[in-house]
């Protein structure tokens, strides 16, 4: 077929939510076109202006699919978005996993169990110490 006038490449280049032109300004995303402003996160439905994470096909700001998605801290019940630490089988920020006594972070999550919490190196010596005081006086 013979092109048409006004058939040009741009023309074909059609946004993934309005279905026009779209232009110069495309966003490419999720193997589509859009709009800079119709390419929007499926959460919170504003236009995603810089890194995006995908599920199910839909995009997501990084706020809302960490919200969506994301683990919570057994600590302080926030979602998790950079780092964590895995340990007694849950999540948590590194500064909310605390020692058992003294409260202090413990250093890259290394810690000591004395029934069922987590204690640091000295605070864990201080606990068994007090456990079998505990024992011998019953």
């Amino acid at each position: 077929a013979m092109p048409q006038p006004g058939d040009t490449d741009s023309d074909r280049r059609l946004c993934a939510l309005c279905n026009s032109s779209v232009g110069d300004e495309a966003v490419v995303a999720i193997n589509r076109l859009w709009h800079p402003d119709h390419f929007c996160c499926n959460g919170c439905k504003r236009p995603i202006k810089q890194t995006y994470q995908t599920a199910d096909n839909f995009a997501y700001c990084v706020v809302c699919f960490a919200a969506k998605f994301n683990p919570k801290c057994a600590g302080c019940n926030d979602t998790l978005v950079d780092t964590c630490l895995l340990a007694l089988d849950r999540h948590w920020h590194p500064r909310c996993f605390t020692c058992g006594t003294c409260s202090r972070p413990l250093p890259n999550g290394e810690y000591y169990l004395v029934d069922g919490k987590p204690y640091d190196l000295d605070c864990h010596w201080g606990k068994r110490l007090e456990k079998r005081e505990a024992i011998d006086r019953g």
